[in-house]
């Protein structure tokens, strides 16, 4: 048997926990959360002996210690504010991880020597961005000589346009409202700047029916920041893909003081604007039945030789009726299944802290993208030299 551990049993560790399963008749998950309730709901959902719930508390260290043991690779499904925690006791454990979240890459670095002694893989921000789009900014790159730009276009959204914000929910809503209001970090000329959240607002087309979407720059580069450092001489940046109207609309909800985290009074009972917002946007942008869909186009030009390349790389990804999986979940979980299982299998021969844009960037490119492409997500790659295509 494989062992699998999965930690966090919400939408995202289920839908991990069962693709891991109906991979292999030879993987066994331990899927650990601190609610019951979710652990039942993910029994009756994955349906399998070799599925073992177990009922942890990440927070408490003594539980903690113990989760890591017997297991082949763990896999973080966890909250952002659990994943160092999660990357330091694996270490520790001497386990291979492999972890949705990719933020703050160079604490995660400190432990890089440590886990090259022990023989160990951990690879941080393993879903689509960071994750495909990574992968996809990497192999733009190691095929060009000299790197100018690299931009990475992405968004999860409903198929169709919902208000009031022509959005839905596709994940955390306190990860959401912070994703637009921290400062956004992007490469320029080498150096990391800090740019204004929601801004470089600009029209993106996509294939019908996507074919008029809107653009603005947000802070989810992560380890590109630093794996791309001295490679990339024009421009590194992200920019989250939304319907038109959408930025306007958060940028108001920002003005009226609704993302503000400060107490107001209102009849002598204390209200916190932030509190109220999440609580109104998770009822009115639940996602409908008609589902949603992931976009994503990264674009790396330079020079190759002598000539001026262009390397455009799509997704164009829907829900899955069929399997009742998001589009959202099926882009952030299936690439850390397939990582964490090429771990397993000794495809990944590295060892240490590493992250997706330095380890299938050449040889284990194809079989990342094959891999994906089995479990029905396609990424396509163009390649535009100056006056002709292939």
């Amino acid at each position: 048997m494989r062992n699998f551990l999965v930690m966090g049993a919400g939408k995202m560790g289920i839908v991990l926990a069962k693709d891991l399963i109906d991979s292999n008749p030879q993987n066994k998950v331990t899927l650990i959360d601190i609610s019951s309730t979710q652990l039942n709901k993910a029994e009756k959902f994955i349906k399998s002996e070799r599925l073992i719930p177990l009922k942890r508390d990440i927070e408490d260290e003594e539980q903690r210690k113990t989760i890591f043991e017997g297991q082949d690779v763990a896999i973080s499904a966890l909250l952002h504010k659990h994943s160092l925690l999660v990357v330091e006791e694996a270490v520790r454990r001497g386990v291979h991880l492999v972890d949705l979240v990719g933020e703050k890459p160079l604490d995660r670095l400190k432990y890089n020597d440590e886990a090259k002694e022990k023989g160990i893989i951990i690879i941080s921000g393993c879903g689509v961005a960071p994750g495909i789009a990574n992968i996809c900014v990497g192999r733009g790159v190691h095929l060009l000589d000299e790197t100018e730009k690299a931009i990475i276009y992405v968004g999860g959204n409903p198929l169709r346009p919902k208000p009031p914000l022509n959005y839905s929910i596709l994940f955390s809503i306190e990860s959401l409202l912070n994703f637009y209001e921290r400062k956004t970090s992007i490469l320029k000329k080498g150096k990391i700047r800090k740019i204004e959240p929601l801004s470089g607002v600009e029209l993106i087309q996509f294939p019908p029916p996507f074919s008029k979407m809107e653009c603005f720059y947000t802070d989810g580069l992560s380890s590109l920041l630093y794996t791309m450092k001295g490679k990339i001489k024009d421009e590194l940046a992200e920019k989250t893909v939304r319907y038109p109207g959408h930025v306007q609309s958060i940028k108001i909800l920002k003005a009226c003081g609704l993302f503000s985290r400060e107490p107001i009074y209102i009849n002598n009972q204390k209200i916190i604007p932030r509190e109220v917002l999440k609580v109104l946007l998770e009822s009115k942008l639940k996602l409908g039945k008609e589902g949603d869909v992931t976009l994503m186009r990264v674009v790396v030009s330079g020079k190759k030789g002598e000539e001026h390349v262009t390397h455009i790389f799509e997704m164009i990804d829907y829900y899955d009726m069929e399997k009742g999986y998001t589009s959202m979940a099926k882009t952030t979980c299936y690439p850390a299944s397939i990582i964490a299982q090429m771990i397993v299998s000794g495809e990944i021969t590295q060892r240490g802290v590493l992250f997706p844009e330095n380890v299938f960037h050449s040889e284990l490119y194809n079989p990342f993208m094959n891999a994906l492409k089995d479990k029905g997500i396609n990424v396509t790659h163009k390649v535009i030299f100056r006056n002709r295509e292939s």
